[in-house]
């Protein structure tokens, strides 16, 4: 049997262009940001254009604005050239204890193995796994910090839960229903 070593649950905020991811940030009503260690993003210049996804993180605690911002290498090129089509998430754990760098390390090689595919811009770790067995499960929120349960409001790639296996190398992943009263 393989011991599930990790298990985290990440909360993700968005989607947000980005006038609106830094007016979250400023917003003191909002989690501080220095809890967010992550970020996706999916951009284009316009319609016509496929979309170009990145996941990325901030390893450490003095804000997710010090790393996600109009100078990033990835994201600055479409917020100069004025994208239409600009969608940011932001997560951070739900247990502020499991925010160090081994942990997040473990999860941002899980995801860009996990979405290789589509993750049309990062180019490291895609051949890298996860050194430990891995559980995440992925709780998607509005700027109003409401919960999201549709499709629509979620990064269009991502799974509600991810599995890796390290023994056997394997992953799993997939979407959780939603059972109302």
């Amino acid at each position: 049997m393989d011991y599930i070593k990790h298990t985290y649950t990440i909360q993700w905020v968005g989607p947000m262009n980005y006038d609106e991811y830094k007016e979250y940030l400023n917003d003191s009503d909002t989690l501080s940001p220095e809890y967010f260690n992550f970020y996706y993003f999916e951009a284009r210049k316009d319609a016509r254009c496929k979309w170009n996804k990145y996941f990325g993180i901030h390893k450490l605690n003095d804000g997710i604005n010090k790393r996600l911002k109009t100078s990033h290498e990835h994201l600055g090129p479409f917020i100069k050239e004025g994208a239409k089509d600009v969608r940011i998430w932001i997560g951070s754990f739900a247990n502020p204890k499991d925010q160090k760098t081994k942990n997040i390390d473990i999860v941002e090689t899980l995801f860009i193995k996990t979405y290789s595919f589509s993750l049309n811009i990062n180019t490291k770790k895609k051949n890298m796994l996860p050194k430990e067995s891995v559980c995440v499960i992925n709780m998607y929120y509005n700027t109003n910090d409401e919960p999201i349960y549709t499709k629509t409001g979620k990064p269009r790639d991502f799974d509600d839960v991810i599995i890796y296996m390290e023994e056997i190398q394997s992953f799993k992943h997939g979407n959780l229903s939603i059972i109302r009263n």
